[in-house]
């Protein structure tokens, strides 16, 4: 565990909890004159160590758990938002079926009428010009009955 010090120097503590001091490794080989932080009761140490130069990869590991918890929680709610959105839409659509079908039973009944209404048109005229070829019909003969 690391904690800061006003100089800005960290305070690095071992699994005691203790301040574990920063050591230089001095034996022979590719390390020596490394920097590291090691356990204050050594040599019975708890077996804590940490390369001076090393990132503390837990503090970046818990910032991408957050990053990635935050993620999670946006995303749930833009599901339920979404959720909501098709619950709208899928009303709406019922409503406009309904709509559509009441409109198509009205058409038929608006088409009845007016189909109605042309024939009793036609049927009026029908009548209208059998009526005036009647008239012709009795006007000629009543010529003809005069000639004789």
């Amino acid at each position: 565990e690391s904690r800061s010090r006003s100089n800005g120097k960290p305070h690095v503590l071992c699994f005691h909890q203790d301040l574990a001091p920063l050591r230089i490794v001095k034996v022979q080989g590719p390390t020596r004159g490394k920097r590291f932080y090691g356990c204050s009761h050594w040599p019975n140490s708890c077996g804590f160590f940490k390369w001076a130069d090393e990132e503390d990869r837990v503090q970046e590991l818990q910032f991408l758990l957050f990053e990635r918890d935050t993620r999670i929680a946006e995303l749930e709610i833009l599901i339920e938002e979404l959720e909501n959105e098709v619950k709208n839409l899928k009303q709406a659509n019922w409503k406009l079926e309904d709509d559509v079908a009441e409109m198509a039973i009205e058409n038929t009944e608006q088409l009845a009428m007016i189909s109605s209404a042309t024939a009793d048109k036609k049927l009026y005229n029908l009548l209208v010009a059998s009526w005036v070829l009647f008239a012709i019909v009795l006007l000629l003969l009543g010529r003809e009955g005069r000639k004789e």
